[in-house]
């Protein structure tokens, strides 16, 4: 029988310990129908999952006992940054779910000059790569960063290196990857729209080279699934 996955947001260090969490004590007794002497598989982000016996199930806790480990999924070969431009929130919710199954270390929305939209519900965003690496086997969560001015997250210096912006009028992407490789690197993404005029110069002062992904014209989210795609399998 397939055990589910479940995370949990504190350090597991001892092989017999509570959950306090209602919500997941919720879900487990209401929508799981788990009693006493259920499985589960509970990882908290160190990249191991703790199979686990339930012992005690309360109203608003539960006491499980590890009794084995296992090495979770394989890091990604690349720590890839996704730096996407604000698109509608069932579309950004979309890239969020996909980048974390494909194995995207970092997700930064960025407010750009032609984003229709200007804020998302970060929680919910946090709460879906949560379930994404629960359901995906995933070892870690990746992090779900603020919403970000270009010209803001340019200027922070907490990005990598590696930088490219994908623009229709930029150097074919296979040809920039394979003379890089790049062990980790941050990709702009722009949205509905693109990117403006001053946002392209600021790029190009930065250092940051566009590229392109062909010659047809992707939506904002494709092109996100795309590149992770392109770059972590």
């Amino acid at each position: 029988m397939r055990l589910h996955r479940f995370y949990i947001g504190t350090p597991i260090s001892e092989d017999k310990f509570d959950i306090t969490d209602r919500e997941l004590v919720y879900q487990w007794k209401n929508v799981f129908r788990y009693n006493v002497g259920s499985q589960v598989i509970l990882f908290d982000g160190s990249g191991k999952d703790f199979i686990a016996l339930i012992t005690s199930l309360r109203a608003q806790g539960a006491t499980v006992e590890v009794y084995k480990k296992v090495k979770a999924g394989e890091k990604p070969k690349i720590n890839l940054w996704l730096c996407v431009g604000i698109i509608k929130k069932d579309n950004f919710e979309l890239v969020t779910q996909k980048a974390t199954e494909l194995g995207v270390c970092h997700v930064i929305p960025i407010l750009c000059e032609r984003s229709e939209k200007k804020n998302l519900n970060m929680e919910r965003l946090q709460r879906i790569a949560i379930e994404s690496s629960e359901q995906s086997g995933r070892g870690d969560i990746p992090v779900i960063h603020a919403i970000t001015k270009v010209s803001e997250l340019i200027s922070q210096n907490i990005l990598p290196s590696e930088k490219i912006v994908l623009n229709l009028e930029g150097e074919y992407i296979g040809d920039t990857i394979s003379s890089r490789n790049p062990r980790e690197i941050a990709v702009f993404i722009g949205p509905e729209g693109g990117w403006t005029e001053k946002e392209l110069k600021e790029f190009e002062l930065a250092g940051i080279s566009a590229v392109s992904l062909g010659t047809q014209v992707l939506r904002a989210e494709t092109a996100a699934i795309a590149i992770a795609s392109l770059l972590l399998l």
